[in-house]
């Protein structure tokens, strides 16, 4: 929030005193006035003594003590603050103003002590008055009158989405150095981006619906994203691949405010930052670009976490609703919304309780096309044969993942490229996995009421590792790119980013590989 003069919100406070009648008899008293950050200034008096509640100019309320002399204010600071202003009192008079509170940084690394009262010990605590200023987050400066957050989401969001979409262009554009091939223009590069693997399933399923051949494949895909590409093809000049590409940047940017805006309610500006940098560097943060329905299901999912950690039920189970019509996952939300709301409500129903009904409907609008496309409620089930996925145990898959890395040849004749997709599932499980146990312990680990967050981040990732497939030899099939969902990872890593030498490290590599693989993949290879 800006910087405002302490002298001139002095000389404002002046110019409306408060008064009230003086005790001459009475004991001096102490009165405490407490900033939107947590600090704390004390007025302490020895003679006749007046109280008054003036309002700091951050938007939070204050009082001083005035005495008989002199009155003397203590204050405790935090990285980013400055002190606060004494106040003096003649005997007769209570003029008292509170202490202004100075400019805050743009991004707060240390907490200060409301943060560390919120911690696991007194986490029921906090969220109760959530805001949608930072409320409960703890990490976030109090919304002052001229804070705009989702503004602030949105600009950073924009830009590094922006970034993202140039560095994805130029690698598009190198990616057939030395060809000669005159009919690389940019129509034709950009329409790469919609036709590679899963792709045509989105586009073909919008163009023409939901077809019984290959053995009902096509259920695999739900229905959200091939609907919006199919609604704003006639505005694409009627060329669906525009409207796929379209589609899937314009949620991937709703997504990158979402984790922004999310991340900083519950850290802070610079976490929060580093979050959503760190997503889109991620190694396949390409398919957020890509005609896939990651960016969408992201998007939806975000959104609808975001409503539960501020207690708008309705909202959230709109959400969650559309989140699973976009893809099976979602019903995590479910259990995500029961958490929170017994969380916050004690099992004490209230109408509000209902808005949970709304996620399940995402589930039958799936089993309505299926239906009218196959005859049969749960095609999108069956459809899994075709594809190889197949139940097993969690560990499983993980353990064959690393036996592989092994007993391929990738060590000792060279990379294979079934060696180097194995490594690179395997490591993206492991990520997951270890972000996730740092949620709960160590230095990094979340308050109680912050648990939804890893909650659904297991329940993600549980799925991304015990359903494999069997027609291929990759025990962690497409886990680099399910990955992208796992977003309290990328919030974890971002908290761990914070010492530099981690975060050259995690932006050189994520950006290399990220660079390769977009490369490969935009050229027709297959990389999750």
């Amino acid at each position: 929030m800006d910087a405002d003069d302490p002298g001139d919100r002095a000389r404002d406070a002046a110019a409306q005193p408060t008064t009230t009648a003086l005790d001459a008899g009475t004991a001096g008293t102490a009165a405490t006035g407490t900033t939107a950050m947590g600090t704390t200034a004390t007025g302490t008096g020895t003679a006749a003594t007046s109280t008054s509640d003036t309002t700091a100019s951050t938007g939070t309320t204050g009082t001083t003590g005035t005495t008989g002399t002199t009155g003397s204010t203590a204050s405790r600071g935090t990285r980013g603050i400055t002190g606060t202003t004494g106040t003096t009192a003649e005997p007769g008079t209570a003029a008292a103003t509170t202490a202004s509170v100075g400019a805050t940084t743009a991004g707060i690394d240390e907490p200060d002590a409301d943060q560390l009262n919120a911690g696991p010990a007194n986490a029921d605590k906090t969220d109760a008055g959530a805001t949608d200023a930072g409320g409960v987050g703890g990490g976030v400066d109090a919304a002052a009158g001229g804070d705009r957050p989702w503004r602030r989401a949105l600009l950073t969001g924009f830009w590094i989405f922006a970034a993202s979409k140039i560095a994805l262009a130029v690698v598009t554009a190198f990616a057939w150095i030395g060809e000669k091939r005159p009919n690389v223009t940019a129509t034709y590069l950009a329409a790469q981006w919609a036709s590679q693997w899963d792709s045509k399933w989105f586009v073909d399923i919008a163009q023409r619906g939901y077809y019984p051949e290959p053995d009902k494949a096509p259920a695999a895909f739900f229905p959200m994203y091939p609907m919006l590409i199919r609604g704003l093809t006639p505005l694409c000049f009627g060329k669906p691949w525009i409207a796929a590409l379209l589609v899937a940047n314009l949620a991937s940017f709703g997504a990158l405010v979402v984790l922004y805006r999310l991340t900083e309610r519950e850290f802070d500006r610079v976490i929060a930052g580093r979050t959503v940098f760190y997503l889109v560097a991620f190694p396949t943060a390409f398919f957020l670009t890509a005609a896939y329905n990651e960016g969408l299901f992201i998007g939806l999912m975000l959104a609808t976490l975001y409503c539960l950690r501020q207690q708008r039920w309705w909202w959230a189970g709109a959400f969650g609703g559309l989140a699973v019509f976009t893809r099976s996952a979602g019903i995590l939300l479910a259990g995500a919304f029961v958490w929170e709301y017994v969380r916050v409500n004690r099992f004490r129903l209230k109408t509000s309780a209902l808005a949970i009904l709304l996620i399940p409907v995402g589930v039958a609008g799936v089993a309505a096309f299926s239906i009218n496309a196959y005859g049969e409620p749960f095609a999108f089930l069956k459809a899994q044969r075709y594809w190889g996925r197949h139940l097993d145990w969690p560990w499983m898959p993980v353990l064959r993942g690393g036996k592989s890395l092994v007993t391929s040849h990738g060590l000792r004749f060279g990379f294979s490229d079934l060696w180097v997709h194995n490594l690179l599932e395997l490591a993206t499980a492991l990520m997951c996995i270890a972000a996730l146990v740092l949620c709960f312990v160590g230095p990094w680990k979340l308050r109680r009421d912050q648990w939804v967050l890893p909650l659904v981040g297991i329940g993600l990732t549980f799925l991304m590792i015990s359903f494999p497939s069997s027609h291929l030899p990759y025990p962690l099939y497409s886990a680099s790119r399910f990955g992208l969902e796992v977003f309290p990872a990328f919030m974890i890593l971002a908290r761990i980013g914070a010492r530099p030498w981690v975060d050259r490290i995690v932006v050189a590599l994520f950006f290399m590989l990220q660079a390769i693989l977009a490369a490969y993949f935009v050229r027709g290879g297959w990389v999750a």
